[in-house]
C-alpha cells in the first residue's frame, strides 16, 4: 500500500512540478493535427510542426487552441526555498591599513630566521649517509 501511494504521489510531483507536465499535452498535439487535416488533407506532420512551433504567427485563427500544445507557454514555475537575510551588513572588502612617513616595510615582515631551516631543504651530498 505505501508504495502504491509512493508512486502515485511522485507521478503527481512529476507531471505538476517538471517539464512532463507538457508531455502529458502530447494528445492535444495530435488531435489539433488532425483537425488541421480536416481542412488541409496535404498538410504533413513536419509542416504542422513547422507552422505551429516556429517564431512566424500562423493565421489559421485558432490561437487559444494552439496556447494549448506543448511546449507552447513557459510556465515559472520554480519552487523557492525562504531565505531569512542577514540583519548586520557584512563588509567582504579588505581593510586598509595607512602608510606612516619613514617607515620601511620589508617582504618577510613575519619570517623569523633560523639557521636549521635552510638545513632542512638541502638535498643529501654524495658520500653521506643517513644515520637514524
Amino acid at each position: 500500500m505505501k508504495k502504491r501511494i509512493t508512486l502515485i504521489l511522485f507521478t503527481v510531483y512529476l507531471i505538476s512540478g517538471t517539464g512532463l507536465r507538457e508531455i502529458a499535452k502530447l494528445p492535444v498535439l495530435f488531435q489539433h493535427f488532425y483537425e488541421h487535416k480536416l481542412l488541409n488533407n496535404h498538410i504533413t506532420f513536419s509542416e504542422y510542426i513547422t507552422d505551429h512551433y516556429n517564431n512566424i504567427p500562423h493565421t489559421d485563427d485558432d490561437e487559444d487552441r494552439d496556447n494549448q500544445l506543448p511546449f507552447k507557454q513557459v510556465d515559472s514555475n520554480t519552487s523557492l526555498s525562504p531565505v531569512i537575510p542577514a540583519s548586520y551588513f557584512v563588509d567582504l572588502r579588505k581593510p586598509l591599513l595607512p602608510l606612516t612617513a619613514g617607515k620601511t616595510f620589508s617582504r618577510n615582515d613575519h619570517f623569523i630566521p633560523s639557521a636549521l631551516i635552510s638545513k632542512i631543504w638541502q638535498p643529501p651530498k654524495p658520500g653521506s649517509s643517513i644515520v637514524a
